[in-house]
């Protein structure tokens, strides 16, 4: 059967999950609407943030849409000695920004949102899809979504992911490329390297056997074309999405991700996991400097972006892309869906 017969939406075309709030409801509904998938990014969410946006989603549509969650391996709180060495590589920049970092040091760091207690949020709603990120969740939570047959996905890098993945029971794999912007989902290593979306999709062929939904530079139909012929079931997209008015980025951050050639570098200095961004000040002085592991380093971070934005000094600011020889428009959600369908569309009808 085909992938979008399995969801009940009419072309292999899934938006992808954008953390920061980049992937409202409106964006989701849009894309659901049109016949393609929308997901909402709820890694990060407590459970009453997810009841808001699976209630403002549903107000918008009645097609189906995912719902994504990070898989956090390690949850052990770091020590205090890492804190101060993590801090210490950050002070300048808390000097240069005229931040006082003492508060830092006697703030305790919290743990991420537990998983179980959001996806008992989300199950109230009875989301259809739901994918995860980082790895794969406790058997105790797919039995649980298997119960209300949800079609459950999850994100591999390489092909040992993909295939735990497959072995597990998951009903599809999203496969990342390396070009892919934003957090690298990757759970059985750092993340800092791997194959290209193209050769990522090419080492899957005669041992993955569910659906595969390619994600990495991907901008435009005639590429998730290029991808379905090459075997792909469905395409992912991410940064095309940033420059829909639904994503609601500053000018700055429009125009940094717009440049061609774009400058991307790999980095885990903002958030302690590697990602994706605009190479820039801060990830090449912070290259070779302790970072904690994921989600602290973001804590101790965020407030030097915070001000780098109020004094509009970018070059410590993490504007997440990916990377692709193919740039973006600004435009509404509808309208880069649209253009996505009837680009796939032509391109499919043509001889190869």
């Amino acid at each position: 059967m085909l992938f979008t017969d399995l969801l009940n939406i009419d072309f292999p075309i899934v938006q992808a999950p954008l953390v920061g709030g980049y992937s409202s409801p409106e964006m989701v509904a849009t894309v659901s609407n049109l016949g393609c998938l929308g997901t909402l990014a709820l890694g990060n969410s407590s459970p009453e943030q997810i009841e808001a946006q699976c209630l403002a989603t549903q107000a918008l549509t009645d097609k189906p849409f995912a719902a994504n969650f990070f898989v956090i391996q390690n949850q052990s709180s770091p020590g205090d000695s890492e804190k101060v060495k993590a801090l210490q590589a950050l002070d300048a920049y808390y000097t240069e920004l005229g931040i006082d970092p003492s508060c830092l040091y006697q703030e305790k760091l919290s743990k991420r949102p537990d998983i179980h207690e959001q996806i008992e949020a989300v199950m109230a709603f009875n989301v259809p899809i739901i994918t995860f990120t980082f790895g794969i969740p406790s058997i105790d939570i797919l039995k649980k979504l298997r119960e209300k047959s949800t079609f459950l996905m999850a994100t591999a890098t390489t092909i040992d992911e993909a295939k735990m993945i497959q072995d597990i029971g998951f009903d599809a794999v999203v496969l990342q490329g390396i070009e892919a912007g934003g957090h690298r989902a990757s759970f059985l290593s750092e993340g800092n390297k791997g194959p290209d979306t193209s050769l990522l999709l090419q080492q899957m062929k005669g041992s993955i056997s569910i659906p595969k939904i390619v994600t990495g530079g991907i901008m435009n139909g005639q590429q998730i074309s290029n991808y379905i012929k090459q075997g792909a079931d469905a395409c992912q997209l991410g940064t095309a999405y940033l420059f829909t008015h639904e994503a609601k980025l500053n000018e700055d951050y429009i125009a940094a991700i717009q440049k061609s050639p774009i400058d991307t570098c790999l980095t885990k200095t903002f958030t302690g996991k590697y990602a994706r961004v605009v190479r820039n000040k801060f990830t090449q002085e912070m290259e070779n400097k302790t970072a904690m592991d994921f989600p602290y380093q973001s804590q101790l971070t965020s407030v030097i972006q915070r001000k780098a934005a109020e004094l509009k000094k970018f070059e410590y600011m993490p504007f997440w892309t990916g990377s692709s020889d193919v740039r973006g428009y600004k435009q509404s959600t509808e309208s880069l869906t649209r253009q996505l369908i009837s680009d796939l569309q032509l391109s499919l009808s043509r001889k190869n």
